[in-house]
């Protein structure tokens, strides 16, 4: 399946734009989001891990040059994202990002 990566890059950015909605609105914490995805969809680490992992400055340059091309105030990232990458907390590289290392 040429699509494959496509397909699993749509999954995950799916559920780490409703996991931080859900954080952006006191809903659940960092830390129950994380359980309930690895324990609830079998997951091997939730989406603030793989955040952390991924780098949280990445996150937020893609979110932001999807912004810039489409426009579309739905593709810029979440204040929790732009709050982590303007305090320089950007993931497991820093030591410091959703979760401290």
């Amino acid at each position: 399946m040429n699509s494959f990566g496509f397909v699993v890059n749509r999954m995950l950015q799916a559920t780490r734009k409703e996991a931080l909605n859900l954080l952006d609105l006191g809903i659940a914490s960092v830390e129950d989001i994380d359980q309930a995805v690895i324990k609830g969809l079998g997951y091997p680490m939730g989406p603030f891990q793989l955040l952390d992992l991924t780098g949280i400055d990445l996150a937020y340059h893609v979110g932001m040059e999807k912004y810039q091309a489409s426009g579309n105030e739905d593709d810029k990232p979440s204040p929790t994202i732009v709050e982590k990458f303007n305090k320089g907390e950007w993931g497991k590289k820093v030591g410091k990002g959703f979760y401290t290392y």
